[in-house]
C-alpha cells in the first residue's frame, strides 16, 4: 500500500489518474505570469483532464470553444481531439473530423493563448514545456497579432485548430446557427463549452438547440463555473449571508459582493432553466467551480 499523503480530494484524485503532459503545468505558470489576478480563472488538473477525456470520446472529436482565456482547456480539448482522430485513424478540418474552434474577445488572452498553443502545435504535447516555461521569460513582450482568425498546426498531424478572436461570441454563434459564416462556416460539432458572458448563457444554449448547424443532435453543451463558488447555495433560497454588505465595507468589497450576487442569481436562474427544458438531458458535476453537462435529444 502507497504511503503518499495528500492534502485534498482533488490532489488524491489526481493521484490516482493518468498524468497531464507537463506542459499544462507551464501553461498554469504562464498564466499567473500574464494574468496575476485570472490565473484561477484556467480549468486546471482534474477538470482539464475529464475534458481531454470526453473530447477523445466524442463521435469525431470535434469542439467549439466560447471563451479561449489563455489557452489551457483549449489544449485539454485538442489532446482529447487528436486522440479521437487517432482511434478513427482520420485527420481533421473545419468541414470533418478532429477539430477545435475556439474563440476570445480579451486580446491580451487571445495574444497569450495563441503563443501557448502554437507551440504546442509546432512541438507536440510532449516536447513543448521548455519553450512554454520560456514564455514567460519576458511577460511584457507577447507578439501582436493582426490577424482575427488563425489556423495552427495541426496536433501532431491529425486534429486542426482555428482561433477567432471575436468582439461577441454570442453574435458569432448565432451567425453560424443561421448557416451564414459564409466559406468560414464549419461543420456541426460534437461539443461546445460555454465559458464566456454569463449573463447570456441561455442564449448561447438557445443557439445549440435551435437547429444542428451548430451543435449536432446528440452532442453536449458544457457549461462552466454554474455553482459559482457555492454561492447558488444562497441564491436558491433568496438570502445571502457570506457576501452580505457590512457597515464597515469598503466600496471596492461592495462593488465585490454586488458582483458575486448577481451572478450566483444569474447561474441559479440558468441552472432551474435549463434543467426543466424538455429539449435536453441535463447532469451538474460539482467538478472545480462546478460543470453543466447538457446533452441535446
Amino acid at each position: 500500500i502507497s504511503t503518499t499523503t495528500y492534502d485534498s480530494i482533488d490532489d488524491y484524485s489526481i493521484g490516482h489518474s493518468t498524468s497531464a503532459p507537463c506542459l499544462f503545468s507551464e501553461m498554469e505558470l504562464n498564466t499567473r505570469a500574464f494574468f496575476p489576478s485570472g490565473a484561477h480563472m484556467v480549468s486546471g488538473e482534474s477538470q482539464g483532464r475529464f475534458l481531454t477525456q470526453l473530447t477523445a470520446m466524442a463521435r469525431e472529436g470535434r469542439v467549439l470553444e466560447l471563451g479561449t482565456f489563455s489557452g489551457y482547456a483549449t489544449a485539454c480539448f485538442w489532446e482529447g481531439a487528436r486522440d479521437a482522430g487517432a482511434a478513427m485513424q482520420t485527420t481533421g478540418n473545419k468541414d470533418h473530423g478532429p477539430y477545435i474552434l475556439t474563440m476570445e474577445r480579451d486580446r491580451r488572452a487571445f495574444q497569450l493563448a495563441h503563443a501557448q498553443l502554437k507551440v504546442i502545435g509546432e512541438q507536440g504535447m510532449e516536447g513543448a514545456a521548455k519553450e512554454m516555461a520560456a514564455l514567460r521569460d519576458d511577460p511584457s513582450s507577447l507578439p501582436e497579432l493582426q490577424d482575427t482568425k488563425i489556423t495552427l498546426p495541426p496536433l501532431d498531424g491529425v486534429a486542426a485548430c482555428d482561433m477567432w478572436h471575436v468582439t461577441d461570441a454570442l453574435a458569432t454563434v448565432e451567425e453560424l446557427a443561421a448557416g451564414k459564416g459564409g466559406d468560414d462556416q464549419p461543420a456541426p460539432f460534437d461539443i461546445v463549452f460555454v465559458d464566456a458572458d454569463k449573463t447570456r448563457l441561455l442564449d448561447y444554449v438557445e443557439a445549440c438547440l435551435a437547429n444542428d448547424n451548430v451543435l449536432k443532435k446528440g452532442g453536449m453543451i458544457l457549461v462552466d463555473n454554474v455553482l459559482w463558488k457555492g454561492l447558488v447555495l444562497e441564491a436558491s433560497q433568496g438570502s445571502f449571508t457570506s457576501v452580505a454588505d457590512t457597515h464597515d465595507a469598503g466600496k471596492e468589497e461592495l462593488r465585490k459582493n454586488r458582483r458575486a450576487r448577481k451572478l450566483a442569481t444569474q447561474m441559479h436562474r440558468f441552472n432551474e432553466a435549463i434543467a426543466k427544458d424538455e429539449r435536453v438531458d441535463v447532469q451538474l458535476f460539482p467538478i472545480r467551480d462546478g460543470l453543466s453537462m447538457i446533452r441535446k435529444k
